[in-house]
């Protein structure tokens, strides 16, 4: 796969935003399933910053190479977003899943978990039990390591954005698989960024 080091990358547009724009709300979700009319949370941009480096400085203690993909089980929320952008920051392939909620969901996962290879399974504390099961190791592949985005601190050292090289994917859609196997749909940094 090939590699680059451009401007033009998600991460990049983060550390800008979060430089001239650090108490500037980045991201807002409004979650119904908790209130009927609905309980906010937010995140500025040097909140987010912070969070999400924090993510790839644990990512990298991982010891993965540049360009392994990591899949995200996570539920709708700001975890899900920093655990995408976390991927991102530490020059990983983001896979975005919806967090299964039924066995229906299971051979989806299994099929995408196969597919893309993926290392690490981005998650939260909530379903990191559901998650678990799809982190043992197979014949094909070995154990993809798990990480709580959500209990990981906002303060991390972490190698300088100078250091990190992107591949030039950014990140795999997979279909729905409803029809046939789930085919992934790769999304370069340069088409990411002009819609961010």
């Amino acid at each position: 796969m090939a590699e680059r080091n451009i401007e033009s990358t998600i991460p990049a547009m983060l550390r800008e935003r979060a430089n001239l724009q650090p108490t500037a709300l980045a991201f807002t979700f409004v979650d119904y399933q908790k209130d009927w009319a609905g309980t906010s949370e937010s995140l500025t941009w040097s909140q987010l910053y912070r969070r999400v480096r924090n993510v790839a400085a644990e990512l990298e203690r991982c010891g993965l190479p540049t360009g392994e993909r990591a899949l995200i089980l996570a539920p709708q929320g700001l975890d899900y977003i920093v655990g995408f952008l976390g991927a991102l920051q530490a020059g990983l392939v983001a896979v975005p899943l919806s967090v299964p909620e039924v066995s229906a969901q299971d051979e989806h996962i299994r099929a995408v978990l196969d597919d893309s290879s993926a290392a690490v399974l981005l998650t939260t504390s909530a379903v990191a039990g559901n998650v678990a099961e799809y982190a043992k190791p197979l014949p094909s592949r070995s154990a993809p390591a798990v990480v709580e985005v959500d209990t990981l601190g906002q303060d991390s050292p972490t190698r300088s954005d100078a250091d990190v090289r992107w591949p030039a994917t950014a990140y795999l859609q997979y279909t729905s698989g409803s029809t046939r196997s789930p085919a992934g749909v790769v999304i370069s940094h340069t088409n990411l960024a002009t819609n961010f």
